[in-house]
This record gives structure tokens, sequence and C-alpha cells, in this order.
């Protein structure tokens, strides 16, 4: 039997010519639409949910790492991360909290920060948003992309564009384009994220951490014991909700839509089977009240850039001539076997898959780095003279990733991205051969506080 379905050649309308089309409208694509606007582009964002802010709106996953150096003492991430987190301040949407090994970071209502996005594309005359969208192809000619190809409730359109930023994530434009990219061949693991009420009364009745009281219950209820222990995270301004992560999945490549489909509803189940654990061990009504409309993903794809970031890169902190980025997140590789944390100033933990934590250190202590930095060239395709990518696509080994994905050094690349797009309309050049001085000037005019 053919497996194959032959469809007809077909006409596919223009909706526009924009100066830059962003595939993507995370936190990252949003911040790459709006310093791209701000310099008079005219832009295309394009999200393929109905709420903008990726995974930190979508998936639930409403944390921000620290915004100073790791010993959190200077502030050296700034720009419109820093800003957003003052904007929602003002509304009482973020909680401020300290580790001990890891600094000051924020929990924020994901909610307001999805309005809050809203507002800031809205109001810009020259952002034109579609959302509940997805980009399904690209027109490319030799090195230069020509057009993307969106489906949404109104049916195929292309959009045309000079330039193009792929925020997606998965790489949806760069993919469809044809340009290369790349996996690892064990992708970190994804989590399913769950809004509930009841477990503050839990967590403060019982006085001592949930999972060790209900693990002896796994087996019964068919809840994986491997990466199992199930993090509580409050929720800004809302006093009796937390947000419950659910066990972390490996094995799932979320950008298959057969293994998406199945993680998510393997999770949902989990969460179910979660949740049932608690009831009957301490007898209150656990309920959830909202189900994250996205799987939390650590990781699929990755373009092949100029360069590949590598973790010995990473943690010696060297200060690339063309750091556009910079962040103290340790490297944080989840696995199977646990999940390794390695910090900058030589310590590193091992969280094994019942939650047990060996320290260790991978370098004798002495003189350490402050920050690390994420390079302009680890967001430039080869072979594509018009398309960048910023957020979780950029090019780095599977270590140096596990430090740098995370939300507040992704967003910086998104800033990044949007003023080099400016950068080379202006001057009629590739993207690879821009003047990344001139660029670093503007991130910091822009408020960005590159070291």
């Amino acid at each position: 039997m053919n497996n194959t379905l032959h469809e007809p050649a077909r006409e596919t309308p223009i909706e526009g010519h924009y100066d830059v089309c962003i595939i993507g409208g995370s936190c990252t694509g949003v911040f790459a639409a709006i310093r791209a606007a701000d310099l008079g582009l005219s832009v295309a964002l394009v999200e393929q949910n109905i709420l903008f802010g990726g995974m930190a709106v979508a998936a639930q996953v409403s944390e921000w790492h620290s915004l100073s150096d790791a010993h959190d003492r200077n502030q050296i991430i700034g720009g419109l991360t820093a800003e957003v987190l003052r904007s929602l301040e003002k509304r009482q949407a973020v909680l401020e909290s300290t580790r001990a090994d890891r600094g000051t970071y924020y929990l924020f209502n994901s909610t307001e920060l999805a309005l809050e996005l809203d507002e800031r594309v809205r109001n810009h005359p020259n952002i034109r948003p579609f959302l509940k969208a997805t980009c399904v192809g690209a027109v490319r000619e030799d090195n230069a992309l020509r057009a993307a190809i969106i489906e949404d409730k109104s049916g195929r359109r292309a959009i045309r564009a000079r330039f193009f930023i792929d925020a997606s994530g998965d790489g949806d434009l760069l993919r469809r384009g044809k340009l290369e990219a790349w996996k690892n061949s064990h992708l970190q693991p994804v989590t399913y994220q769950v809004m509930v009420s009841g477990l503050n009364q839990i967590q403060e009745e019982s006085g001592r951490p949930i999972w060790p009281q209900i693990s002896d219950l796994a087996d019964q209820y068919n809840y994986p014991r491997s990466n199992a222990t199930p993090w509580i995270n409050r929720f800004a301004g809302v006093g009796d909700l937390r947000n419950l992560y659910g066990p972390r999945l490996n094995g799932v490549d979320a950008s298959d839509a057969d293994q998406l489909t199945q993680g998510i509803l393997e999770s949902r189940r989990c969460h179910r089977a979660l949740h049932d654990m608690m009831r009957k061990r301490f007898g209150h009504a656990l309920s959830p009240v909202f189900l994250s409309h996205a799987m939390g993903v650590r990781e699929t794809w990755h373009a092949d850039c100029h360069h590949r970031l590598t973790a010995q890169e990473l943690l010696s902190g060297i200060k690339f001539d063309d750091r556009i980025a910079c962040g103290t997140y340790p490297v944080d590789v989840h696995s199977p076997e646990g999940t390794l944390l390695r910090f900058l100033d030589g310590r590193e933990h091992f969280v094994t898959p019942d939650g047990v934590t060996e320290k260790r250190r991978w370098q004798d202590p002495g003189d350490t780095s402050a920050c690390y930095f994420i390079p302009y060239r680890s967001l430039v395709p080869r072979n594509a003279d018009n398309l960048l990518v910023c957020g979780r696509l950029l090019d780095a080994d599977r270590e140096a990733f596990g430090g740098v994905r995370v939300m507040v050094n992704m967003n910086q690349t998104g800033e990044a991205v949007g003023i080099a797009a400016w950068l080379a309309l202006k001057n009629n050049q590739a993207a690879a051969n821009i003047n990344v001085g001139t660029l670093r000037e503007h991130l910091r005019d822009s408020g960005s506080l590159l070291p």
C-alpha cells in the first residue's frame, strides 16, 4: 500500500510584506520583536498558542533565575527581562526568593506576564501579531529565505520578509527552510505543570517534604519513581495556589508530534495519580485548578551555527569578543541516571533519581568566574544570510546548553537578534557579517548590562 498522498499544487496568498518575520512568540521572540520594532522595522510575529510567553506562560514554567553574578552581588542581566519584572512587581505579581547555592530568583504570576506581553505587542505600531498560527513551510532561494508559510484560522498564507528570526524552539522555520539542525542523542526530559489548591495546607500541617511521605504509594498508583520528586512553587498574587511540577519524563522528543502527544497524556495521568496519592495519605481535598496548555520542553533541535558553545568555554567564563548575553545558572543536565549540576565556583552536585544529593567538586577552589557568556556566532546559522535563531535553538553542546537554556539567558538572545536584524538590513549585510561591536553598543544603550 502506498503510504503517501499526492497533494495538487496550490496558490498561496501573500498576507503581507515585512522587514522582519519572527516565528515564535515566547518572551524571547517578543523581546526580539520589540527591539527590532523600536528601531523602526515592521515586524510580523507568529505564535502557535493564543498567548505570548512560550514556556513561561503556556507551560507554567513561572520562574526566572538570578539576574546577578555568581556571588549575588552585582546585577549583570538588565534589558527587557529586568524591565518586565519591574512592571510585574508594580502589580504585586512577583515573589523574590533566594537559594543558598543560586542566589536571588523570581516567581511570577504567568497570567500577568501574558497580559504584560500583550500590552507591549498590542501597543507597538510596528508589530503585527499572528496568534494560533503555525509555521508549516518556507521559501528559500540560495542562502536567503524569502517567505514563511503559516497556517491559521484563515487557512494557508505566506509572509514575505527581508529578514527572519526563528524563536520557535523546535526550528520550525529553520528546518522547513532546509537549513542544518541537529539533536543530542539524549534529550533533556520534559515536565508538565498543574496549578493546584489545597497543597499549601498539606505542606504546613506535615511540616516536612511531601514526597518521602507518599513515595511508598508510587507502585500502587503506577507513578514513576525515577526523577519523580515533585517541585512545588508558589504563585505570585494568589495565596492558596501552588504550581506543581510533575515527574521528568525521559525519552520524549517534543518536536515529534506522536511522542509529544503521548508525553502530554502520560504526564497528565501521572499528575492525577500524584494527587490521588496525596489525598490517600493526607486526607485533604487537593484540587487541580488549571492544566498547562503546553508541555515544559527543555530541549529538541539546535541550529548548526558558526560556533558551538562548549561547557569548557562556559564554565571558564571565556569573555568572547562577540558576547551578547551572560548568565550564572549552573550546568544542569537531566538524564535517566540523575541530574548533574556544575556551578561556576567549582562545586558539583549529582541528584540521584530518588532525590539524594551527592556533593563533590568538578574543579578545585581558586579563581572563579562571576558569570559566563553567549557569543553572537552561536545564533547565526550556517548558509543563511538573512536568518538568525534565538532561545533554545542556539548552538551549544549538551552540558553548555544545560546551563544557558534558562529563560533569563534566552531572553537576552532575543533582544540581540532583534537588533542584529536591524543592523543587517540597515547596512545590507549578511547576518554573519554585521559589526558585533555596534550590536553590543545598542544592547547597552537599550539597558543590557553586558560585563
